[in-house]
């Protein structure tokens, strides 16, 4: 057995474990039953994602997804302080030290270091909760996370979402132009091993942090494309990835274009000057493309959305003792009268569905395109003691009619598909389709047959 200073050290280690695991005991139960998300998260941090993220669901090196939310939220993170645990709860951990003194005395191989092991106990607790968006980052994942919400990271420059069939990281979308793209990573592409490691039993933010790393080094990874036999090996050199954000351009018939790529930080502004930009030349129509964003944070989401929706809620929070929140749009919104489309695609989702549900609900204009991706979810972040975050399922979000998002998504208005055949040409038929929707609502234009709405 141990010396008796190796074990007050040890049992030293115990009660900073336990007040760290009684701390996420007693935040992670008030989430119990709440449900899933991308990246989310509420209006002190503002995510509706992390999308994946992000990748997502949600966010990633890529961005969730994930919480979008940040898929979906809306203030600052919270800062843990110690909670009481819970009546009848062993403060001590007997058993759990019992087991960690055996395998530091018998393990025959490296045994984690305290840090690692108490990152580990933290993650086998958040992990049982069984929701894929309640999750725990340790510092070095906190710092990107916070990173990407501020539209940039280093990485690969791709979307990504956890595969459920073999448990790796599904390639949502990629970035054009970055190294992902650059390196021939295509969509649907499933990344099962980085630098030989087998990553399909890692979290969804564990895997994204061994895919990302500083710009300049270089990643290996193996991926397992629907269309190959056998998995492939492709060596991609991260860089420092700039989200543009906002894109928007002029297109023929006197309509306007803007798209959205997440809902970070910065977004809502170049949303505003964007839109500036493009009424000043008063279109006729304008389409709102929102496919393949990820989400983000929540307020920026609701200040996005009041941008197009004059009046009304642009969502609502329900949390599980039954309670809501209202989230009204904003006054002094550009858009809230001009035909308006807005493009959603399979990457749509969490702060990306509540714009396109308020715009739905509110009857400014059509969804065109696929499904969207069904984060419903929002996420607390809490930023830990040591710079390490909790970002706990608190919340599920609905439309302003009261429609249940979560593990369903937007049914578009209008259904297009893009294939992927249609990407590499160059093909959007999903554009052409909401082109076609604002020039027909002119009377005297020649549309044939009756117009959908």
């Amino acid at each position: 057995m141990k010396p008796n200073g190796q074990r007050f050290l040890t049992f030293g280690l115990a009660g900073c474990l336990v007040a760290v695991m009684i701390t996420v005991a007693f935040v992670a139960g008030a989430a119990v039953g709440l449900g899933l998300g991308r990246w989310a998260t509420p209006p002190a941090v503002a995510a509706p994602d992390d999308a994946a993220a992000g990748m997502a669901p949600s966010s990633a090196d890529f961005p969730a997804p994930s919480s979008a939310d940040q898929a979906a939220s809306a203030s600052s993170p919270a800062t843990a302080g110690p909670q009481e645990p819970p009546a009848g709860q062993d403060r001590s951990l007997n058993l759990f030290w019992e087991v960690v003194d055996y395998l530091r005395e018998d393990f025959y191989g490296e045994t984690p270091s305290d840090a690692d092991l108490e990152y580990a106990a933290i993650r086998g607790v958040v992990n049982s909760l069984g929701d894929d968006f309640t999750s725990f980052m340790t510092p070095s994942e906190a710092q990107s996370f916070t990173e990407m919400m501020d539209g940039s990271f280093e990485g690969i420059g791709a979307l990504v979402d956890k595969d459920e069939a073999t448990g790796g990281v599904r390639i949502v979308d990629v970035y054009k132009n970055q190294p992902a793209d650059r390196a021939g990573i295509r969509r649907n592409d499933v990344i099962v091993r980085v630098d030989g490691q087998d990553i399909t039993a890692l979290s969804l933010n564990e895997a994204i942090a061994r895919v990302r790393g500083p710009r300049g080094t270089q990643v290996t990874l193996t991926l397992l494309r629907p269309t190959a036999d056998q998995p492939l090996e492709v060596v991609v050199t991260r860089q420092r990835i700039e989200l543009p954000l906002v894109t928007r351009k002029r297109l023929a018939d006197g309509i306007a274009y803007v798209k959205l790529d997440e809902f970070s930080a910065p977004a809502a502004a170049r949303m505003r000057e964007a839109l500036t930009a493009l009424l000043r030349d008063q279109p006729k129509g304008l389409i709102l493309d929102l496919r393949g964003n990820p989400g983000g944070l929540l307020d920026v989401a609701v200040e996005i959305g009041s941008q197009f929706v004059g009046e009304g809620d642009i969502l609502i929070e329900r949390f599980a003792d039954g309670t809501e929140r209202h989230y009204a749009a904003q006054p002094g919104g550009l858009a809230t009268a001009i035909p308006l489309v807005v493009l959603v695609d399979e990457g749509s989702a969490s702060a990306s569905e509540i714009v396109a549900g308020a715009i739905q609900d509110a009857r400014r204009g059509p969804l065109i395109g696929a499904q969207t991706f069904g984060k419903g979810s929002v996420q607390l972040p809490i930023t830990l003691s040591d710079g390490s975050m909790l970002r706990v399922t608190r919340a599920r979000w609905f439309t302003p009619q009261g429609r249940a998002i979560h593990g369903g998504g937007l049914t578009p208005t209008i259904a297009v598909e893009r294939s992927d055949a249609d990407r590499t040409a160059g093909r959007d038929p999903q554009l052409d389709r909401a082109v076609q929707y604002l020039r027909c609502l002119d009377p005297a234009a020649k549309c044939p047959g009756p117009r959908e709405e």
